[in-house]
């Protein structure tokens, strides 16, 4: 701590002593504190002893300046920790003040992030809160004077939400909204309605743009908060090199980022400005180690294209901008198109012989006109063309149909047969079984298994198209036939993140566009599928070992 905060500690201590019981000593030790109501970085810096980031000092100005903030931020710069010092600044400099905390549901995330960072600075400065009674996400002076933690309700009526968040007033009032874009509609229409009737108040809404919808952006379309954004690029740990802050995003972290979601611009390219963004001068020549024990190719300087990916959002603090929410890049496709033909050129249309098949089986659903039961076979890299009379068939009942994925898996020695088990297909894996096949039955809008760094799936059929995508942007090995129905198929689709859940575009969606079912697109994502692996069973006990003798 600096000259100045010890001198303002020795003022208080020396009153302390002097007046042990006293009243006064509270209020004087606020008087102290008032200097700073409109020095929230100068609070920070002395009295919490504490720097911060250019982007951070930003959002605390923001903050002082006007009614409503939202902090567009980068992963891991800092966000969270700003808002509890923020909101501490708030709370110990007005007279009167109240801060009401909140964050999307579920409770956890209040607790966890927010007000983990506000309890370690109350165990970090507890002569800070000598004179607060501090109970659970409670912190108060006066019994109209604290800071709280309220929670969403997941469940319960719109109605509901809004009175949780309505009829707040004080002379100094603040919300502070953590993962705002999840938050429901009715908090923001609860706070707007305290918003008035003579109060300081102040909110800040902090979150990761993950895409252009939901109140937030409204409130940003319409003029209605000063926007900050806190980007990776503006971080210590990036600008230098060192990680200064602990946990906070580093230089490597975003170097990786850069490589695996963005490409140098050529000359010749037109594109969008805000599909591009030029590489900070201090990252030129900058190299960074690859998740397989590798190392990436130094930087290079100049613009760099954004490819679709989570990179706007995860380190520039910016929305994905117009059209970048495609599932799969057209780049990916021609690069996994220019490797199976490569391949061929070389070894001829016969997998590799490393690997094993799995088998991916899409049912036509019944006498739907261009529906077609389509096989896909993946050997590692490797997909095998698709071919009409072959692995692409109509015109079958049922019975016939897993008759002859049977044949198909038994003649290329398959690892096992993931089949689609929606509707009409549902019977078709069991029968492969009985007819001693390793077959799956995939049910697309069953629960989904994984998740990734961007969040969780809404149901099984946006992650098995999502790790074809995946698949298709990072595997090296990727290949593709030559099929047009299968390249329009994969360049069709978009994705969006709401709530925190990835939604690929509906599949009823997708064959208006198309004018047909995605068949063959369906049947080379369900090869990804694999089975939930079932806990072990503990084993039971009978009701007699539970009796005492």
């Amino acid at each position: 701590m600096n000259n100045t905060a010890f001198d303002i500690s020795s003022i208080a201590d020396g009153i302390m002593k002097l007046y042990p019981k006293s009243d006064i000593v509270p209020l004087v030790q606020q008087d102290i504190y008032a200097q700073y109501s409109d020095d929230p970085i100068g609070f920070g810096e002395k009295i919490l002893g504490e720097d911060f980031t250019s982007d951070v000092k930003k959002l605390m100005e923001s903050v002082r300046d006007n009614i409503v903030t939202i902090a567009r931020s980068a992963n891991a710069t800092g966000k969270t920790h700003a808002a509890a010092r923020i909101a501490t600044w708030f709370y110990k400099t007005h007279k009167g003040c109240q801060v009401y905390t909140a964050a999307a549901p579920p409770e956890n995330n209040l607790k966890k992030l927010l007000w983990g960072e506000i309890g370690s600075l109350v165990m970090k400065h507890s002569g800070l809160f000598k004179d607060d009674s501090i109970t659970g996400l409670n912190i108060m002076r006066s019994p109209l004077e604290f800071i709280t933690g309220v929670t969403i309700p997941a469940a319960g009526t719109h109605a509901d939400r809004v009175a949780k968040f309505s009829g707040k007033h004080a002379p100094h009032l603040m919300f502070v909204l953590d993962e705002g874009d999840a938050i429901p509609d009715a908090v923001y229409e609860g706070i707007e309605s305290c918003m008035s009737g003579g109060s300081i108040v102040r909110m800040l809404i902090m979150f990761n743009p993950r895409a252009e919808a939901g109140e937030v952006y409204r409130m940003e379309k319409l003029g209605k908060a000063n926007i900050v954004e806190l980007s990776a690029f503006n971080h210590p740990n990036v600008i230098t090199g060192v990680n200064k802050i602990p946990g906070a995003v580093t230089r490597d972290v975003t170097v990786q980022r850069i490589n695996d979601w963005c490409r140098p611009k050529a000359a010749d390219e037109k594109i969008q400005e805000s599909k591009m963004f030029i590489l900070p001068e201090f990252l030129n020549g900058v190299t960074a180690p690859r998740k397989d024990g590798g190392e990436y190719p130094p930087l290079k300087s100049g613009w760099y294209i954004i490819n679709p990916s989570p990179f706007p959002y995860m380190v520039l603090g910016r929305y994905p901008a117009a059209g970048t929410n495609q599932l799969i890049s057209s780049e990916w496709i021609s690069n996994a198109r220019a490797r199976w033909d490569a391949y061929v050129v070389k070894f001829g249309e016969k997998p590799p012989a490393q690997a094993r098949c799995i088998m991916g089986l899409d049912v036509a659903e019944g006498d739907v006109d261009g529906d077609s039961n389509v096989a896909a076979f993946r050997w590692g890299g490797f997909v095998e063309r698709f071919t009409e009379g072959n692995n692409v068939w109509s015109g079958l009942d049922l019975v016939q149909t897993g008759d002859r994925a049977t044949e198909f898996y038994k003649k290329k020695n398959c690892e096992r047969a993931n089949i689609d088990g929606t509707g009409v297909g549902a019977g078709i894996a069991p029968h492969m079984r009985r007819l001693k096949c390793n077959s799956f039955s995939v049910k697309v809008a069953s629960s989904p298994t994984i998740q990734t760094e961007m969040g969780e799936f809404k149901i099984m059929r946006d992650q098995l198209l999502w790790s074809l995508r995946e698949w298709l942007r990072a595997d090296p090995g990727a290949m593709i036939p030559p099929d047009e129905m299968l390249d329009e198929e994969l360049r069709c689709p978009t994705y969006e993140v709401v709530a925190g859940k990835i939604r690929v575009m509906p599949k009823d969606d997708m064959k208006e566009l198309l004018k047909r079912s995605p068949d063959r697109m369906d049947a080379l994502a369900i090869t990804f599928y694999r089975d939930r692996e079932k806990p072990k069973q503990k084993p039971r006990v009978k009701r007699s070992e539970y009796v005492w003798s």
